[in-house]
């Protein structure tokens, strides 16, 4: 009966846990498909597109939405997943190319270099960068200008055009892969930051509008759509006898990079390509007096040229940002410690050094109104005194030393951080085990102060939270670079979880290890321990600003 007991809920809970097990593989399965499906419909609506702008009896498109769609659908998946865009992108590809008239071989070649195209632009991001935050920094910004506009397309498009010539759709193999290769990177340009910036933050963006906002954003649409549609498709005007006229949305790209970033800036680029092309298919070239494929080469190369140095200007604004973002966390941090520095410092004084004063305040007292029967008691009651006084004394001057210790200056740095080891072990009973080798002879002051500053940090931080009985401090030169270790076997953090909670101390040491230009590695897991290495680079000081060591 009591085997039965337990047995029931124990077979009931493992039921239940398979259930769940079988119901989150049947979420991710279906999540995948309808992931695929969208795709593939996504792929299918930008061939279309690319069809739909393409001029009477060319191979080429003025502009091929598909191949930067499927790439920004794989910056944005799993790895594990692509194959299955793959799989849904065929059909409609396939579709697509049908209902256009292009022969299957044709259609089959196209397909395999659309698909090695985004497969190398994606593959070369996600290896060297975070795919989703491409777009945020300035590597980011140039890994994708490498890999997605660059190398993938210029591979492809040949590729495109010798399938082309291959298959009699088209002649001209050299001119076909340039016009394919500019036409497939202004695609790419306009299109993969506008999808890849919309799904990571376009609703959070959307949910912060104000009316001003929306009524500025209207204008730069409105300013953007009407200034290409002026000079495309306005008669009484030609870029032939007036050139600048091609550079009249200039100002409107600008203003969209500087207030919306990459995606505001190439939501434009879409809106210009998409309507320039099409005036271009429909004969209103900017240039009257060359051909259709010269005036779509042209128009490509200036939205090419214009787009990629505003695109690196977004992404040095948007590090600009995130700095003045980062100084205003590191000000506001460095206030609050300073804050809980002094109450900690008033709270020794109050609650330790004040009531032991006043200890001794009233022991004098009683000193003057009853005098010692004799000399024992007159003895023991002025050695008592003494080591108040004495005690009091340690306490104010480990206080002193907290805030500045001179020892740096007088016996130098391997000799200081050995005495604050020894320090730290007896007053708190653990085992600090202090190592030095291979170390300079002299050390400039602000790179001693910040290293012994960090060791104080981090003894006091294994002290209050790893619960170790024993840290090993190491403290070497090599090279040029001074290297301080610490390490324990206690509880660990999370360092990322620690910095954006509090991580005062951990801000302070980051702060202070930058100032000379010095770094900071932490390693630590939960229950794991912890390993602390800075970095600082050694630089010799002249003789009347050397430090002892």
């Amino acid at each position: 009966m009591s085997s039965q007991l337990f047995t029931f809920p124990l077979s009931t809970i493992s039921r239940l846990l398979h259930w769940e097990s079988n119901s989150f593989l049947q979420t991710r399965i279906l999540h995948t498909f309808r992931s695929a499906l969208l795709v593939g419909a996504s792929y299918y609506a930008g061939t279309l597109v690319g069809f739909a702008w393409t001029p009477s009896g060319q191979p080429n498109s003025t502009f091929w939405p598909a191949n930067a769609i499927l790439l920004a659908c794989f910056l944005l998946a799993p790895t594990r997943i692509w194959w299955t865009f793959i799989l849904a992108v065929f059909p409609a590809h396939m579709l697509a190319q049908h209902q256009a008239g292009v022969p299957l071989w044709t259609a089959a070649g196209w397909f395999a270099s659309n698909i090695t195209e985004a497969l190398i632009g994606a593959f070369c991001i996600t290896r060297l960068t975070h795919s989703r935050k491409i777009f945020d920094h300035l590597r980011g910004i140039f890994t994708f200008l490498i890999f997605a506009v660059i190398i993938a397309p210029f591979i492809t498009s040949f590729l495109d055009a010798s399938v082309v010539v291959i298959t009699g759709w088209g002649r001209s193999y050299w001119p076909l892969g340039i016009e394919r290769f500019f036409t497939n990177a202004l695609a790419v340009l306009a299109i993969v930051p506008s999808i890849m910036l919309f799904r990571v933050s376009g609703l959070s963006w959307i949910r912060t509008l104000t009316v001003g906002r929306c009524c500025e954003v209207a204008l730069v649409a409105i300013g953007t759509v009407l200034t290409t549609m002026v000079v495309f498709g306005f008669h009484g005007l030609s870029a032939a006898t007036t050139p600048a006229l091609l550079y009249a949305w200039v100002p409107l790209l600008l203003w969209a990079t500087i207030r919306y970033g990459t995606g505001g800036l190439s939501i434009s680029v879409l809106a210009i390509a998409l309507i320039s092309m099409r005036y271009v298919t429909q004969g209103r070239e900017p240039f009257p007096y060359t051909s259709m494929a010269q005036n779509t080469l042209s128009v490509q190369v200036l939205l090419c040229t214009i787009a990629v140095p505003l695109m690196f200007l977004s992404a040095v604004l948007a590090d600009g940002r995130r700095i003045q973002a980062s100084l205003r966390l590191v000000s506001g941090r460095l206030i609050e410690a300073q804050e809980q520095e002094r109450a900690r410092i008033g709270r020794e004084l109050h609650d330790d050094v004040a009531q032991r004063l006043a200890l001794v305040a009233a022991e004098v007292q009683q000193f003057q109104s009853e005098a010692p029967k004799s000399f024992g008691e007159l003895r023991t009651r002025t050695e008592k005194l003494h080591r108040d006084i004495v005690h009091i004394s340690n306490i104010i001057h480990a206080l002193s030393r907290e805030l500045h210790d001179a020892r740096l200056s007088y016996i130098g740095l391997v000799a200081a951080a050995r005495g604050l080891c020894r320090e730290v072990a007896e007053r708190h009973n653990i085992d600090v085990d202090f190592k030095h080798d291979s170390f300079p002879e002299s050390v400039p002051s602000e790179a001693s102060l910040s290293v012994f500053r960090v060791l104080q940090e981090t003894l006091n931080n294994a002290v209050k939270h790893s619960g170790a009985p024993r840290v090993e401090v190491q403290l070497r030169k090599a090279g040029d670079v001074i290297h301080l270790t610490v390490s324990d076997t206690g509880k660990g953090f999370d360092p990322n979880g620690t910095m954006k909670e509090a991580g005062l101390g951990l801000s302070n040491m980051q702060e202070r290890l930058r100032l000379v230009n010095g770094d900071l590695v932490i390693v630590s897991e939960p229950q794991r321990g912890t390993t602390i290495q800075a970095r600082v680079p050694f630089t010799p000081e002249d003789g009347s600003a050397k430090i002892a060591s």
